[in-house]
């Protein structure tokens, strides 16, 4: 009779054990699926939220987007006398280069050189030993008189001269484009210029309106980042249009004096806005 409590005994043991094993497996793995439940949450967080965040560039994109071709002073020398000889509209209207480089438009035929003119003009050529293949134009600005502050300073790629231009790779496509500040009287655009093969002209990737915060402390109104993982730049938005005018949007424009996002599509060839930028 005894013999039998001890078994008894010891068979409620057992199955007490194995309860409190199975208890504490049970709250080991819920544990375990909590903590893996919350790093998903937790990392999913963190994609949204750097999905949120702007970046500035750094200077590694810097150098990427500045132009990788570049000419000695003796080739530059040589290509202003080239120039003065060769292109009968300097002689005619008196015009003086006053800032000459080598680049990489894209434009056949020979290698591609950008000039800016006292005229305040920017021309581009492709020439092929002495001989001038293509010329084209674009209309280019200074900034004296119109801001104080440096609008230029954080804009990416190689500064023309005193201008409120400067080239670079913009889009990554492998060929140079200008971006430009635009004066024309009371409106202000932003311009990104590229070569188009089928045009055979420089036509423009975007027109967007804009406003310059404080013409002696800054901001600029445009700012190059990359922003929920897209790169592009800010524009300080001022859409303001004569009533009845092209681009006239009956006020209050509800997109004024907010800073919008652009970035570069590549199938529609322009710069496409994503919306107002949250910080």
């Amino acid at each position: 009779m005894k013999y039998r409590n001890y078994i008894f005994l010891f068979i409620v043991l057992v199955l007490l054990f194995s309860c409190d094993k199975k208890k504490e497996n049970n709250i080991k793995q819920e544990t375990e699926q909590t903590d893996i439940k919350k790093t998903i949450i937790e990392t999913e967080e963190d994609r949204n939220n750097d999905l949120k965040k702007y970046y500035v560039l750094d200077d590694e994109t810097r150098e990427a987007i500045r132009s990788k071709i570049t000419a000695t002073n003796e080739e530059k020398e040589a290509m202003k006398e080239f120039l003065y000889k060769n292109d009968k509209y300097y002689k005619e209207y008196n015009k003086k280069i006053v800032y000459i480089e080598k680049a990489n438009f894209g434009m056949h035929g020979g290698d591609n050189w950008i000039v800016r003119l006292n005229s305040e003009t920017i021309y581009f050529y492709a020439i092929n030993g002495n001989k001038i293949i293509n010329k084209k134009y674009i209309p280019s600005f200074n900034l004296e008189g119109i801001s104080n502050f440096n609008i230029m300073q954080d804009i990416p790629g190689t500064r023309i001269d005193n201008s409120s231009s400067s080239f670079g790779d913009f889009n990554s496509d492998g060929k140079e484009e200008i971006f430009e500040y635009g004066f024309y009287g009371y409106r202000f655009e932003i311009h990104i210029w590229g070569y188009d093969e089928v045009k055979d002209d420089f036509v423009s990737y975007c027109e967007i309106p804009f406003k310059i915060l404080d013409s002696e402390d800054g901001p600029a109104p445009v700012e190059f980042m990359t922003y929920k993982g897209m790169f592009g730049f800010k524009v300080f938005y001022s859409n303001i249009e004569v009533a009845g005018g092209p681009s006239w949007v009956p006020e209050p424009d509800p997109k004024n004096y907010t800073w919008r996002f652009y970035t570069w599509d590549a199938e529609q060839k322009k710069y496409i806005e994503i919306g107002e930028l949250v910080e």
